[in-house]
């Protein structure tokens, strides 16, 4: 909730008691938000929803703002401000009100029971919070609709840049590389080092046996073959037994 102050008397008012102060305080021509010590003049208040940070205050253009996510409750309650304009002329006094008001409903029965009790619509003029409300999920169906696209945009743009990135000479070779010697570790595997090791292994194994899958293991770690040698390491075995 942004508060504000009288630059006339002084007074502290939340935002939705901005204009019930103004009605009764003759110097009341401004106010001045409490957190960021700007002042609004006439009816600009209105759109002042959040504060520049101590450091955005202080340090100017040298400061570099972080960007926080807005809530749905933020977003909603610019949506109400951006509809005291946007509204067709009988509604815009509604609209206003609303904007003044906290914890506005973004749930349609909410909305309903909580725009008939604050504007004091009730009976026959349900057909108006209605309408209120109609105007209201238009406009944030328009910006979802807006922000979908943006995001769409923004995709599109980053897979293009990923294409248009041109690859480097030394990205150029490491890539042959790895198949390379992948591919020289298969063809140079030592024929008589694996035979060597069969057999050391199988006399020192329970009844000179073992599962072929568990020997050839072996035999790789012995050797230090990569898995891409697991397919010739089994055929070398099969021809050796």
């Amino acid at each position: 909730m942004v508060f504000f102050s009288c630059d006339g008397c002084g007074e502290m008012l939340k935002k939705n008691k901005v204009d019930a102060h103004a009605a009764r305080c003759r110097r009341c021509a401004s106010v001045s938000c409490v957190d960021c010590s700007v002042s609004f003049w006439g009816d600009d208040y209105r759109l002042h929803t959040s504060c520049m940070t101590e450091a955005e205050r202080y340090e100017g253009a040298a400061a570099k703002p972080k960007k926080t996510k807005r809530n749905p409750q933020q977003e909603w309650m610019d949506i109400v401000e951006t509809c005291t304009s946007s509204a067709p002329a009988h509604l815009r006094h509604y609209m206003q009100t609303m904007s003044s008001l906290d914890n506005i409903p973004r749930q349609e029965k909410k909305f309903v029971n909580f725009a008939s009790n604050s504007l004091g619509l009730r009976g026959s003029n349900k057909k108006v919070v209605d309408e209120i409300w109609s105007h209201l999920r238009q406009e944030r169906e328009r910006r979802m609709a807006e922000k979908a696209k943006n995001e769409q945009i923004e995709k599109e743009k980053k897979k293009e840049q990923e294409k248009s990135v041109p690859v480097t000479k030394s990205e150029e070779k490491e890539v042959p590389s790895i198949s390379s010697d992948s591919q020289t570790s298969e063809d140079s595997i030592d024929t008589k080092k694996v035979k060597k090791i069969t057999k050391k292994t199988l006399k020192k194994a329970p009844k000179q046996s073992m599962k072929m899958k568990k020997l050839r293991k072996i035999i790789r770690k012995e050797m230090g073959l990569p898995d891409a040698a697991e397919k010739r390491l089994k055929s070398i075995l099969i021809d050796t037994a």
